[in-house]
């Protein structure tokens, strides 16, 4: 038994995705800053080659569904980045907010934001990274253990 209540249903994470006072979300898939990208992911600590400016790039390009949060002023504090066909599965790939802005319900309403957008009929996975480990089940995620991978080279 889950030592958190699991979130069930998107009825449930829908009315988790209203974002805290002063923030403001939004879809920025094909309009996002790769820099402004790579500074909120450099500044939250999450793993991934920031000092690969084509390589971050890309990954923001190719990014299907990217849910900012920001402040009010404009700043970009927050970030899901996912791949989805909105029908059937939703990768969130990255999920990364500045420190400045952790622990006001901005990483657990992106999550929330996401899953509205993509709909009733669509899983939500995400790969954790060992630390954030038991932050996602105090959301309400289900944790799973079936999976395999393939790792990349570099």
């Amino acid at each position: 038994m889950p030592d958190h209540p699991l979130v069930i249903g998107h009825a449930a994470w829908a009315a988790l995705a209203a974002p805290p006072p002063g923030i403001t979300f939004a879809r920025e898939e094909g309009r996002l800053d790769p820099a402004e990208y790579t500074a909120v992911v450099r500044a939250s600590g999450l793993v991934r080659p920031v000092d690969d400016a084509a390589r971050m790039a890309a990954m923001v390009a190719s990014s299907n569904l990217i849910v900012t949060a920001r402040d009010e002023a404009g700043r970009l504090i927050g970030a899901a980045r996912s791949f989805t066909d909105f029908a059937y599965g939703c990768y969130l790939s990255d999920l990364c907010v500045n420190p400045a802005g952790q622990g006001r319900g901005i990483g657990r309403g992106l999550i929330a934001e996401t899953k509205r957008i993509i709909g009733p009929g669509c899983m939500l996975l995400l790969l954790s990274a060992p630390d954030p480990m038991s932050w996602y089940p105090k959301l309400g995620m289900e944790r799973v253990a079936n999976g395999f991978i393939i790792r990349r080279d570099g």
